[in-house]
């Protein structure tokens, strides 16, 4: 059966479709090459699954004075599947902003309470009256069964009186997306 499948894949067209015997493959099976004419059905490749998908959002203005990491207000508090999972973190959208020129709003990512890498930020963004929307990631492996809490953190780098870092201004939604993904 495999001569003919060679056969048909070599005088087909893009969109083509071909049904074959059950049992010429299994279930689940795919059919696959050695790189030259040999072909064989096989099992599927293993590879990672998005497991779950939990996401947050607000459109409140949030400001900060503070040259130290504070709380966005937004949290997301999850159980791993498995050990081996990875996390993958994603804020998006909003505005931010620093309020003087050469002031800088910087982000980060806290997994239960602690910065997630200590080679945050994840993102920094320096600008007077101009805003922008929010763009980090991070992938994190906390390596356990036990529920995990991740917040987006932020400061302004410097303050003299008067200066702010501004996470988000109402009425714009910044969105913060955890997924876990299997290994």
């Amino acid at each position: 059966m495999v001569g003919t499948v060679i056969a048909k894949i070599a005088g087909s067209t893009l969109g083509d479709t071909y049904t074959f015997p059950a049992a010429d493959g299994a279930s689940g099976e795919f059919l696959k090459t050695d790189g030259s004419t040999n072909l064989s059905f096989g099992s599927a490749a293993a590879g990672g699954k998005v497991l779950q998908v939990l996401g947050t959002s607000l459109n409140t203005t949030v400001t900060s004075t503070s040259t130290s990491y504070v709380a966005s207000g937004l949290t997301i508090t999850l159980t791993p599947a498995s050990a081996s999972s990875k996390f993958l973190l994603i804020l998006s959208g909003g505005q931010q902003q620093a309020s003087v020129v050469a002031y800088e709003c910087l982000t980060t990512f806290y997994v239960d309470g602690s910065e997630v890498a200590e080679t945050g930020p994840y993102e920094l963004w320096q600008q007077r009256y101009n805003r922008g929307p929010h763009s980090a990631t991070c992938l994190h492996a906390p390596s356990t069964v036990s529920a995990v809490t991740y917040a987006p953190f932020y400061k302004v780098n410097s303050s003299p009186a008067g200066q702010y870092a501004t996470f988000n201004l109402a009425t714009a939604r910044v969105t913060f997306t955890v997924m876990e993904l299997s290994s």
